[in-house]
């Protein structure tokens, strides 16, 4: 019987690309420099590739927030300082919160019965504007947030402060997140139960355990009747 849930956030409560379309969006045009789909594409293939080296121990969270702008700005042959739009997109970021499907309505549910904790990769001022933004924070006994821990997904290190902190065994938790690498792995090697939230129906070779698949949140309510 499970006691509390542990939700990702980004592409599992929150669409980061929407999120991150329109900030990287506001950003360029509050420079006034050119900006289109196909910029925001390259973002999204820089950003995409940072996250798996993340998620692989090849590079920290700051490295990815660092290194995403300046890898843009050489592909777009910028020979402007990269500093100013970066800066700006964190603060843009935590100003939109694009949710994912029944997201609220899930976690309305949810919450009435079990303890909710976010536990995701980033900047713990953001992600907690972010939810406050999207009215999900009030669903929260609290969020975990890797800079505010100190370890990051998938590291069992992250999972077992968190575990201390909301004073809970790996056995009473389920750990729902849309990435294989870091949630699904991080539960594996944490010992708590898991639920890739998948609603783009993914395929993967990947032999990490994993106990529930959805796509829809909705669909959490038949796993925890």
């Amino acid at each position: 019987m499970y006691k509390a849930l542990f939700f990702d956030v980004d592409d599992t409560l929150l669409n980061f690309e929407q999120c991150s379309r329109e900030a990287l969006g506001k950003t360029f045009r509050h420079f006034s420099m050119d900006y289109d789909d196909t910029v925001y594409e390259l973002f999204r293939s820089i950003d995409q590739r940072l996250w798996l080296q993340q998620k692989q121990g090849e590079l920290t969270v700051q490295d990815v927030i660092n290194l995403r702008f300046q890898e843009l700005f050489k592909q777009l042959q910028l020979g402007c300082s990269h500093i100013p739009l970066q800066t700006m997109f964190q603060e843009r970021l935590a100003e939109e919160f694009f949710t994912e499907p029944h997201a609220a309505e899930s976690l309305g549910y949810l919450s009435t019965r079990y303890q909710l904790f976010v536990t995701s990769n980033g900047i713990l001022k953001t992600q907690l504007k972010r939810l406050e933004l999207a009215g999900l924070l009030p669903y929260f006994t609290d969020v975990f947030v890797s800079d505010h821990i100190g370890h990051e997904k998938p590291s069992v290190r992250f999972f077992e402060e968190c575990l201390q902190r909301g004073r809970l065994k790996p056995s009473e938790v389920l750990l729902i997140g849309d990435s294989l690498e870091a949630d699904m792995v991080g539960a594996q090697n944490s010992k708590m139960d898991s639920c890739w939230y998948n609603p783009k129906h993914r395929n993967t070779d990947s032999d990490v355990e994993i106990d529930y698949i959805i796509s829809d949140l909705l669909q959490l309510k038949d796993i925890l009747q």
